[in-house]
């Protein structure tokens, strides 16, 4: 219906909320408006057990993508390829969130200094206490900023990460090139994002795919944090997702193609999520256990997977570029 800016899941949540008389978040969000509704978004700071993030054999599965081995992540990965033997580097994550991806990347060695901004003064609060419990304030620090008042500051970097926080940005052909000025010359940048649909319109292949797998997954295992059983994944309507978070996905179908354009890049390593992201959300507290009929439950999942990525491609990616040198 009209672009699928709204659908009849919508109704659906809405009279669900109305049974269960718990219609204040939804006024809540009504609200609050545009950037102060991705604040209050991203102020939660307790991690999400349902998502596909949470399964540990799925980071296995990301690590042999991303790295060819299951027992390597993408910062050791890195860190031995591309910045070895440097120690001293100053590096910049943007959207750190709680922190965690950033405590992975202090830990490999490379750098004297990685700062970590975000819009949330919660999260940034988290992630700083976090980085003391670990013996690392010194050389891991986060601070609240606008990434636009940093480049007009001329602060540069020799290492930018983007993990998971790029497809949290729009106008995208203006924003990478200001981001590349945050990088000093002969510097890195670093991505481990969403590559997917904007606004997570799925498209129908990857619906059938996921649809498909889910059909095939024991009933206990469909099982919502709510009681309620998984029968089917569906596009979000396009309203839904802006009263969630208007920054979720916003430009993420032109992300790639804007990092291809704007950057030389010396490595890409694509890592699927196309079925399993979708198919696990809500889900992957019923597959984190490490039990052979888990795992060997899992390792089907994966299977369908692969077979459905030459049709549906990949919606997930890791890089590594450079910012592209002046007249190319």
């Amino acid at each position: 219906m009209l672009n699928n800016l709204i659908n009849r899941h919508d109704a659906d949540r809405l009279l669900r909320r109305v049974r269960r008389l718990d219609l204040d978040p939804v006024l809540a969000k009504l609200r609050v408006r545009g950037g102060a509704r991705v604040v209050q978004h991203w102020s939660r700071v307790d991690p999400s057990l349902t998502e596909w993030w949470a399964i540990p054999s799925v980071i296995k599965r990301w690590n042999l993508l991303m790295t060819g081995d299951a027992e390597t992540s993408f910062p050791e990965y890195v860190a031995a390829k591309h910045f070895a033997p440097r120690t001293d580097l100053r590096g910049l994550s943007l959207g750190c969130g709680t922190g965690g991806n950033e405590l992975l990347w202090a830990r490999t060695g490379a750098f004297s200094l990685l700062e970590g901004v975000d819009v949330a003064p919660e999260r940034i609060d988290f992630a700083t206490r976090a980085a003391a419990e670990n013996g690392l304030a010194d050389q891991l620090r986060f601070r609240v900023t606008d990434v636009n008042r940093m480049t007009s500051d001329g602060e540069r970097f020799d290492v930018l990460l983007g993990l998971q926080s790029l497809h949290h940005f729009d106008n995208l052909d203006e924003t990478l090139p200001r981001l590349s000025q945050l990088i000093e010359p002969g510097g890195t940048f670093v991505i481990d994002e969403f590559v997917g649909p904007t606004r997570f319109q799925w498209t129908d292949g990857q619906l059938d795919a996921a649809n498909e797998l889910l059909a095939q997954l024991p009933e206990e295992r469909r099982r919502l944090a709510d009681g309620r059983i998984k029968w089917r994944v569906v596009r979000p309507s396009r309203l839904s997702m802006v009263l969630d978070d208007p920054s979720e996905a916003v430009d993420a179908a032109t992300l790639l193609p804007g990092l291809r354009r704007h950057f030389d890049v010396v490595e890409e390593r694509p890592y699927g999520g196309t079925v399993l992201h979708i198919a696990f959300s809500g889900i992957a507290h019923n597959f984190r256990d490490q039990e052979p009929e888990t795992l060997a439950l899992l390792d089907r999942c994966f299977a369908a997977e692969d077979a459905a990525l030459p049709q549906v491609g990949h919606d997930f990616i890791a890089m590594v570029c450079r910012p592209r040198s002046a007249g190319r």
